[in-house]
């Protein structure tokens, strides 16, 4: 049976470097599908945006040829980037079967996910619908009509295809990353640590604090403002807040929680992102103090520093007590004659002794072991236990030869 095993086995082992060749061939592949899928969803938003800012400055009007031949080009990225969608899931389940590993209930809910919130954008030929809710104001009375275009809400849906950003941000890290991706992988398995997407804002955030914080408030005024300039141009055209500028400003004072009341959204939807903005100024400005206070947090090495001079000045403290008492001690003992100077001196004693002491129980509470101080004694007795571990190593080797030596020689003396 051993024998029988052993060809199969010298297979299996001759068939791991063509199977981890294709693995890597399979996870090139899908990479260049996350790619691809990106650049075509930034193709789509890009014609969405164009033909959304031609309408709103009146310089086209929708259902003409020219509107519907942008909303052609933004079908025909769809498209594609559907089929990348679909090319990719494939790849990563072939990558999963290289793996050894299947999760197919996780990749069916993904793709699924994936297709539906890409596959929503104006198309040719749509429609209005009535207008969802009116809201009473001057502006709404005046500028009002009972249908709103459906392209308005279809970009605004567009905007969740900013996930692709993420995901070519995280494969790009990834393969800058792991020079070794299998061997990334291992130890990622021996310390449970997953190398998703999470992992990857983890390590920007680490790396590059503040290049990464000003990205995600650049990105979310970026995108509520054109959120708020589509609904409310869309809604009620001929506003003011149908011009960008109005709608950033608008965004920023509601993102910073101010409010000079100059502007403010007329629409139901408007309103809506407006709400939507001000929770997400709260949670962001609390992030970017977080960080902030972390990046001015002192390091290591500076905590040594303040601790070691704060420790020389302690013990010097401590020194020029002791010293104090010993002077003045000497003193009242020469001028014990004295009874003036005698009382002076004297009164002067009990006064550095007090300060000594004082100095020696503020330098004992300050001198007590913190977490650096277990940290190097930890280290400090792995070190003596690895020594001791090597020495009696080579005790137990010595003493090995010499019991064999020994046996040599009595079976010699036998003999």
């Amino acid at each position: 049976m051993r024998c029988k095993s052993i060809p199969a086995m010298t297979s299996a082992y001759s068939l791991a470097p063509v199977l981890l060749a294709l693995k890597e061939n399979a996870i090139k592949n899908r990479r260049f599908c996350v790619y691809m899928k990106c650049l075509f969803g930034a193709v789509g938003m890009f014609f969405m945006v164009l033909e959304g800012e031609l309408f709103i400055s009146n310089t086209i009007q929708k259902n003409t040829l020219t509107s519907d031949a942008l909303k052609t080009l933004i079908s025909i990225s769809t498209a594609i980037l559907i089929v990348f969608i679909i090319v990719q899931y494939a790849y990563q389940k072939k990558i999963e079967r290289f793996s050894n590993r299947s999760r197919n209930l996780r990749c069916c809910g993904g793709i699924i996910v994936e297709i539906v919130v890409c596959v929503v954008h104006p198309f040719p030929g749509s429609g209005r619908i009535p207008k969802p809710l009116q809201t009473i104001s001057k502006e709404s009375a005046e500028l009002t009509r009972d249908f709103v275009y459906l392209d308005a809400y279809l970009s605004l849906f567009m905007i969740f295809r900013f996930y692709l950003f993420g995901q070519v941000t995280s494969e790009w890290l990834s393969s800058k990353l792991y020079s070794n991706r299998t061997l990334a992988k291992h130890l990622a398995f021996l310390t449970k640590v997953r190398l998703n997407s999470t992992f990857m804002m983890k390590y920007l955030l680490f790396r590059y604090p503040f290049q990464f914080v000003s990205t995600i408030l650049f990105l979310v005024l970026i995108v509520n403002s054109f959120a708020m300039q589509t609904c409310e141009a869309y809604t009620f055209p001929g506003s003011e807040m149908g011009s960008f500028l109005n709608a950033l400003w608008l965004v920023i004072i509601t993102f910073l929680t101010i409010g000079y009341g100059d502007f403010y959204p007329v629409s139901f939807c408007g309103r809506c992102v407006s709400a939507a903005t001000g929770f997400l100024g709260i949670g962001i400005t609390g992030f970017i103090f977080s960080v902030f206070v972390h990046h001015f947090e002192m390091n290591r090495d500076e905590k040594y520093l303040l601790k070691f001079s704060k420790d020389e000045r302690l013990k010097y403290q401590r020194r020029v007590a002791a010293s104090n008492v010993i002077k003045f001690y000497y003193m009242a003992a020469k001028h014990r004659d004295e009874k003036a100077k005698y009382l002076v001196w004297r009164e002067r004693f009990w006064k550095a002794v007090h300060a000594m002491r004082r100095s020696t129980k503020k330098y004992g509470n300050y001198s007590d072991i913190d977490l650096i101080d277990i940290q190097q004694m930890i280290q400090n007795v792995e070190k003596r236990q690895n020594e001791i571990l090597s020495v009696l190593g080579e005790l137990g080797k010595s003493m090995k030869s010499d019991q064999n030596a020994n046996t040599g020689d009595v079976f010699d003396s036998a003999m």
